[in-house]
């Protein structure tokens, strides 16, 4: 029944005509004014006038290299990864004017950090599939491989959880690593593991350190992270598997006493996932699959080249007949060439 504004409220899928145009946003003056409003509540259902679908709020989950951005958060002048995917959405004609849309991250990752994982949410003016393709058909270096319907508040900081992995690949005992993850499992003061202001307490749900074929790794898991908290916390850890500090200075810290661990390098911590209490639909598309096992090659190719010369510069096979030492002269001669 149509209500007080004339539009009658649907959620039946078969009873909405739905144009799948990216240029649904031009649709008033191609069929006449149709009094579109914007409605915010629990639900994702939508006010359908003349069968036409007004649009629904999206989100997907994305992947991305942090080393080809300048970090997450937009910034002027500056490649980041907000920005290229507002890029997208914006060369696909699924949003406009960002804030309008009410574009959200679920985690702003530092630069250098890279995602599987994260999560983005706007409101759209095509299905969550549709938006999925059109946004893998615009960006670059960013991929979107699974979607879902929202509800109209959705803001995708508020999660379940967030589960961060970090890659260490020197050899360091398992043992003394797991002792320093279980120290910072459960409540505690964090304050000396951010660089940003953290609540007197916070909570870490699970960290776990295992062994790979190539490197250690160590994933943490929490409903949410300060900046640079999972650098600062897999340093701390670094710090006790290599006797540079003690499990008691652990437990000092994370009871309130300030001390500095350091932080490592970003470029070896990924962004697995963040979750939360609804299902998103896997859709990974060829276009995205042909890209990944593109780069998965080049990176297969460049390992195999340096561990060949570095195998070759030790086994002396790089000179033809065995080892051979270059004295100043060479070194002189190969640096002026």
């Amino acid at each position: 029944m149509p209500n007080e504004h004339g539009l009658t409220r649907t959620r039946s899928a078969a009873s909405k005509f739905f144009i799948a145009r990216a240029t649904a946003p031009t649709l008033p003056s191609f069929f006449g004014s149709t009094n579109t409003i914007r409605v915010r509540g629990r639900t994702s259902a939508r006010y359908i006038q003349r069968g036409i679908f007004l649009g629904m709020r999206v989100a997907l989950k994305i992947a991305y290299d942090g080393r080809s951005f300048y970090g997450h958060q937009r910034q002027p002048d500056r490649r980041t990864v907000e920005g290229e995917c507002i890029a997208a959405l914006r060369s696909a004609r699924l949003i406009g004017d960002p804030k309008e849309a009410f574009f959200r991250s679920a985690s702003r990752t530092d630069r250098g950090v890279s995602a599987i994982g994260n999560v983005i949410a706007f409101d759209a003016s095509l299905l969550p599939e549709a938006v999925l393709g059109a946004f893998n058909d615009k960006a670059r270096d960013v991929w979107a491989w699974a979607a879902a319907g929202v509800p109209d508040g959705f803001h995708p900081r508020h999660a379940v959880e967030r589960w961060y992995r970090y890659h260490i690949l020197d050899d360091l005992p398992l043992g003394k690593l797991r002792r320093a993850a279980a120290t910072f499992v459960g409540p505690h003061d964090f304050r000396s593991f951010s660089k940003e202001d953290v609540p007197e307490s916070m909570v870490i749900r699970r960290i776990d350190v295992t062994r790979s074929r190539e490197s250690t790794l160590i994933d943490v898991r929490s409903r949410s992270f300060r900046r640079g908290m999972v650098r600062r916390i897999v340093a701390a850890m670094e710090a006790v598997a290599r006797d540079q500090a003690t499990i008691e200075q652990l437990r000092l810290a994370l009871a309130g006493t300030r001390r500095d661990f350091g932080s490592v390098p970003p470029e070896p911590l990924v962004l697995m996932d963040v979750t939360y209490d609804l299902p998103f639909h896997v859709a990974l598309k060829p276009k995205v699959v042909a890209e990944w096992r593109q780069r998965e090659r080049e990176s297969l190719l460049r390992l195999q080249l340096f561990r060949a010369a570095r195998a070759g510069a030790e086994n002396g096979v790089l000179f033809g007949d065995g080892p051979r030492f270059l004295g100043p002269e060479s070194v002189w001669r190969l640096s002026d060439d």
